[in-house]
């Protein structure tokens, strides 16, 4: 017994003192030094039970790790209040990941099984939750405590909604309707259809099977026009203002371009699910750089899907294959932020 309870003690201390078995592991940063670093991995999560710090110990103490999992997770969502939601394809749900007061669930678990194939997730200021579900050709209308409220009913039925993204500024819901090949705008208010962006084409303004999209801080709407291997972009009254890339394996070029997302300075991250990485472009579209590559190890992908960036330019990305959301630090204007007031604190 005596024996049995030094084995479990040498085992626990290091993983109470560190967290994670071990001593504090490396940062991992693009690019490479000797150049100034600009991202930084910081973790991941996969599942609820990743917000507590004393999960690893309490597996190994209690037994069984308990909470809801990611198995293949798709799109990203982050608030203002520090909440991620994470769309699972396999599970038909969507987590629920509330950072701030460490508390997870899923839209199941508060009564809404609702969902076939969730791609798309999003949330506006008031709390309402909206999901894309791109196999029952629906988007659902949810409270803040995960409650429907209605589904969308636009001028023409959904084929294949994906991308989903509320601008609650300007009071308007954009969703890509994948098949029909064009964005719907909504009214975010009356949840009535008030615009139509594109067309199937290879022209400005046309799409080719769109699918992930975003708005930045002016109200400019982001759009992955994934089979013509481009980014499109659109004022937020729906005018083309330009597009960039176009596809082939040399930086700056997109293969299988996925998720999207715009930092509060501007820069443009796009996912790629065949180069397993994430470009970064300046907003007229010039490459700066690339950050991650295929493996599963801290900062590296398998299959990327959705992205998102929350309000301090965190970045999330699912990494799909690997089955969790990684988040990564941009070393920007907010960072710098971050460490004077640590130095002021001191």
């Amino acid at each position: 017994m005596r024996k049995t309870l030094k084995t479990l003690l040498t085992v626990l201390i290091p993983v109470l003192i560190y967290g994670c078995g071990g001593p504090p592991l490396p940062d991992v940063i693009w690019p490479d030094p000797p150049e100034q670093p600009r991202i930084k991995y910081i973790r991941d999560y996969r599942g609820t039970q990743d917000l507590s710090r004393s999960s690893i110990a309490s597996e190994i103490l209690l037994g069984g790790g308990g909470g809801a999992l990611l198995k293949k997770p798709m799109g990203v969502f982050v608030d203002g209040n520090g909440k991620i939601y994470v769309t699972d394809t396999a599970t038909s749900d969507v987590l629920i990941l509330d950072t701030l007061n460490k508390k997870g669930t899923t839209l199941s678990e508060l009564g809404s099984k609702l969902f076939y194939k969730p791609v798309g997730v999003t949330s506006d200021s008031s709390g309402r939750i909206f999901v894309a579900d791109s196999q029952t050709d629906k988007v659902a209308v949810l409270d803040a405590k995960g409650q429907i409220i209605t589904w969308l009913a636009p001028d023409e039925p959904f084929k294949g909604p994906t991308g989903i993204m509320a601008d609650s500024e300007r009071k308007k819901l954009y969703v890509t309707d994948t098949q029909h090949h064009h964005v719907k705008v909504f009214d975010l208010d009356t949840l009535k259809q008030i615009n139509t962006i594109g067309k199937r084409g290879k022209d400005e303004n046309d799409f080719n099977y769109p699918t992930h999209l975003t708005v930045d801080g002016k109200g400019n709407l982001y759009v992955v026009d994934s089979m013509n291997g481009r980014i499109q972009i659109f004022d937020s009254e729906g005018k083309f203002i330009r597009s960039f890339g176009q596809f082939g394996d040399a930086p700056g070029m997109f293969a299988r371009p996925k998720g999207i997302a715009v930092d509060s300075e501007g820069h443009i991250y796009v996912v790629d699910a065949a180069f397993n990485n994430v470009q970064v472009f300046d907003e007229e579209g010039r490459i700066l750089l690339a950050f991650s590559s295929y493996g599963s190890d801290r900062g590296q992908m398998i299959l990327p899907a959705g992205m998102a960036v929350d309000k301090d330019d965190y970045l999330y990305v699912v990494d799909s294959w690997n089955r969790r959301v990684e988040v990564f630090e941009y070393l920007g204007e907010k960072y710098k932020e971050r460490l004077n007031k640590k130095a002021k604190a001191k």
